[in-house]
């Protein structure tokens, strides 16, 4: 049975070769990196537009749900009772319709923008950056 020391000794040329491929990588996803920092501004611009338009949206409907608490405070009939609630929930639907709507295009917009980046530098990548690369 091979000890330990024999077992790290019988791999140590692909222990070598092992740290070696990490380095490659490396090497050749350096353009793609670059661009996604380069193009990163812009999609933080655009999650920081989608945060604050769900952070405005989640305040409007806090709003409203205040106001039906309001609102059912100076109900007296069971009839007003179901026109508060009634109101509410078509307001609510409508609201929420409308926030669907906007949350698409924002995520449309900053998608629009990684695949850009992600093409650009897929682009980027493709290129020979050598010159023997070059004339080949």
């Amino acid at each position: 049975m091979p000890t330990r020391h024999q077992a790290s000794n019988g791999n140590a040329e692909l222990s070598s070769n092992m740290f070696l491929t990490p380095a490659i990588a490396a090497s050749m996803w350096n353009p793609c990196l670059a661009a996604a920092l380069k193009g990163n501004t812009e999609v933080q611009e655009g999650f920081g537009a989608i945060a604050s338009e769900w952070q405005d949206f989640v305040g409007h409907r806090l709003q409203e749900d205040i106001a039906l608490m309001q609102r059912l405070t100076q109900c007296y009939t069971p009839n007003q009772v179901w026109s508060a609630y009634a109101n509410f929930w078509q307001k609510a639907a409508e609201d929420y319709g409308k926030e669907f709507g906007t949350m698409t295009k924002l995520m449309t917009g900053v998608t629009s923008k990684m695949v850009a980046v992600a093409q650009s530098a897929t682009d980027e990548a493709s290129k020979p950056s050598f010159s023997w690369q070059r004339a080949a």
